[in-house]
């Protein structure tokens, strides 16, 4: 059963719609200090492992210089850090600090709270389901991406 394109153009506003309300409801004023997309970059080391930038700007589907950004004022904040590549000396392999984790797990914790809050009328199914189908949705996005280079911070291998 195919989508029609006027639900998948509805899908498309309210996702926009959902980024905004996130980013002023649950964005707290310390965590503004991070560059839009550098908790992205914590995120995503914590659940791939320490990884080359290259690497990392392909799994975010990132441009390299785009993520440079994020990676020199992370690493600036003792939140990463740089490691030669044991592999290849000319590279560096990025890993999360202990000062870059304490403050994931902070920001994750006032971040539930508030959610948790917010969903009061929902049970632990309803957020599962809604968590699921988001995750499925962010996964089919990225695949694409990938596989067509889509998108104007065209991932580089």
């Amino acid at each position: 059963m195919a989508v029609s394109s006027t639900t998948a153009q509805s899908l498309i506003d309210e996702l926009y719609l959902m980024g905004r309300a996130i980013k002023v409801s649950i964005a707290r004023n310390e965590d503004q200090r991070l560059l839009a997309g550098g908790l992205g970059v914590l995120v995503t080391l914590e659940e791939h492992g320490p990884c080359r930038q290259g690497d990392l700007a392909v799994s975010m589907c990132l441009s390299p210089s785009a993520l440079s950004r994020h990676v020199a004022e992370l690493v600036a904040d003792d939140l990463l850090s740089r490691h030669p590549d044991p592999t290849d000396g000319r590279a560096t392999v990025l890993h999360i600090t202990d000062r870059g984790r304490a403050l994931l797990r902070r920001i994750r914790v006032e971040r539930a709270e508030v959610i948790a809050a917010l969903l009061d009328d929902w049970g632990d199914d309803d957020a599962e389901r809604a968590r699921s189908t988001i995750r499925s949705l962010r996964e089919k996005l990225t695949e694409h991406a990938l596989r067509t280079g889509a998108g104007e911070h065209q991932p580089v291998r």
